[in-house]
């Protein structure tokens, strides 16, 4: 038995706490990994599971291979850097607003939680991986309600050209207690063109949307 030990060691098998390090990161990674996987997020069960996964290697991989003069922290601190990076591409931007920013977010955290995974600080671990859960899942229904109140939608609207059709158009929005974000506009022949970017809750803009169809001199294009 000695001897098939003394194999194993000499073929660099890794360590017994090294090996509990990575379970608890793929542990850790799959947990926030299902719950995106569950709202069918772009980063989801493995790709989670991977990023955790990779940032522990990284990190063990940093204490194990560098002399007693080395800085571990210098390979933790280009997983930072690295990460940024794959972060960024998760991130869209829409005609009004940019998309992937939580995606992103979760990724930059995940690693931090596979880092500290890397150095042996499974609680600390477990306690930013439940902080993410409870940040994701929990607080997506006062993110939901929120928006609510503070959903962005882009209009485009063609009414006859008048000296102050701008400023009817942009008053007849604040009435109907939507916040004109963005506006532009433009000439098609006898007509104007306005494109509004409008924030408000969605019966204002359901309410907007009812009264531009109804509206003789505007004739809703988009919304």
């Amino acid at each position: 038995m000695s001897s098939f030990l003394d194999a194993i060691k000499a073929i660099g098998f890794p360590e017994t706490e090294h090996i509990v390090r990575l379970v608890a990161a793929v542990i850790l990674g799959g947990l926030i990994g299902f719950e995106r996987e569950l709202h069918d997020k772009p980063a989801g069960f493995r790709t989670i599971i991977l990023i955790c996964v990779g940032a522990c290697l990284f990190t063990i991989v940093s204490q194990t291979m560098g002399g007693p003069d080395w800085n571990s922290t210098r390979i933790a601190a280009q997983i930072v850097t690295g990460i940024g990076f794959l972060g960024a591409g998760a991130i869209m931007r829409d005609r009004v607003a940019v998309m992937g920013l939580t995606t992103a977010a979760t990724i930059w955290s995940v690693a931090a939680v596979g880092m500290a995974c890397g150095f042996g600080e499974l609680a600390l671990g477990a306690v930013g991986a439940l902080a993410i859960l409870v940040t994701l899942a929990l607080f997506d229904m006062v993110e939901h309600r929120v928006g609510r109140w503070r959903d962005i939608q882009d209009y485009r609207v063609r009414m006859p050209k008048t000296d102050d059709a701008i400023e009817k158009t942009s008053a007849m929005f604040a009435s109907g207690r939507l916040r004109v974000r963005k506006r532009n506009w433009y000439e098609e022949e006898s007509s104007l063109v306005v494109q509004i970017v409008a924030m408000g809750s969605k019966d204002a803009h359901d309410r907007m949307r009812m009264s531009l169809t109804k509206s003789e001199g505007h004739t809703l294009l988009r919304s």
